[in-house]
């Protein structure tokens, strides 16, 4: 039994809660793996995690995953999932209010600290936001720009990380490449569960367009890509997760069903959060944290076991 006090604060969580925390697991990843690189190629340089930037880049994010619900209500609806806009436990304008705080914050912050940082927060933004939801772009509806704008947002995130170091030097582009890479292959995976839903509304995602043979095929080959790359430019925080993912996206690719598709996602993510916290062990906890936090707010909230691994 919720006592009214419980409920008032789970209430006021639900404005958290539609950043979308789950995400934040790859997000604080690639981050670290940029801000990882940067260190590896500037050993002086090393300094303590960057905290406020970190911070910063998830506020933004927060903002860009609240944009995609308010323009994806009605997919939401049809896939029964993201269900905070959909099914009006938060309403429109709140969302909408609430995500243009955090994106004008954060961008002005971001340009406070330093000017690059403050460049490569607008490449997120336009990115993972302008381009990637927001009419008449909306590439997350277009089977091949919606690559792009995953590339450019997974690239850029890692640039940040970079960035974050204080060390500017162009080799970042090279080094957030086979990260970017990695990105497209759990991406062209997500659009698969989601294709009925999809599919009703008029969305031709990749996995609409291509079905689901072709897109976990495509998915496969990004992953095998993104290990060759993170080879050749010995980026072993990559590719070693790559390496223990590739089975899944195998069998994901020879089953074709939503089972194996669920862990090929789940279990990239892990091997590539669990790969940065064996650099930074202090990250582990941080993952643990939103994980359980994460899994009493929605058995509280909604009676789901969410997150979970199971498939």
């Amino acid at each position: 039994m919720i006592s009214p006090s419980e409920n008032k604060l789970l209430r006021y969580l639900d404005y958290f809660f539609i950043m979308r925390p789950t995400l934040f697991f790859p997000l604080w990843t690639f981050f670290l793996a940029g801000y990882y690189g940067a260190n590896r190629a500037n050993p002086e340089n090393i300094q303590n995690i960057p905290v406020v930037p970190m911070i910063l880049l998830t506020l933004l994010m927060g903002s860009m995953y609240i944009i995609n619900q308010i323009v994806d209500e009605e997919t939401d609806a049809k896939n029964d999932k993201l269900f905070f806009i959909a099914k009006g436990i938060i309403s429109r304008a709140e969302a909408t209010i609430q995500s243009a705080v955090l994106l004008f914050a954060t961008l002005g912050v971001a340009f406070i600290i330093s000017i690059k940082l403050g460049i490569i927060f607008l490449v997120i933004a336009f990115f993972t936001g302008y381009l990637y939801s927001i009419k008449p772009f909306s590439w997350k509806n277009k089977p091949l720009l919606s690559i792009i704008t995953n590339f450019g947002g997974g690239w850029s995130i890692v640039a940040c990380g970079w960035l974050a170091s204080g060390f500017f030097d162009w080799q970042f582009a090279l080094y957030a490449l086979p990260f970017a890479v990695a990105i497209i292959a759990v991406f062209l995976l997500t659009t698969i569960p989601d294709i009925p839903g999809d599919a009703d509304v008029g969305k031709i995602t990749f996995g609409v367009r291509y079905g689901i043979k072709k897109t976990t095929f495509w998915a496969l080959v990004f992953e095998v890509a993104s290990a060759v790359i993170a080879f050749f430019l010995k980026e072993w925080i990559l590719f070693v997760p790559a390496m223990l993912a590739m089975p899944l996206f195998v069998v994901a690719a020879w089953k074709k069903d939503n089972a194996s598709i669920g862990r090929a996602i789940k279990f990239t993510v892990l091997f590539a959060s669990l790969a940065v916290g064996w650099v930074y062990p202090l990250y582990v906890l941080l993952l643990a944290a939103n994980y359980f936090f994460s899994k009493w707010y929605y058995r509280k909230r909604f009676g789901l076991e969410y997150p979970k691994f199971a498939a």
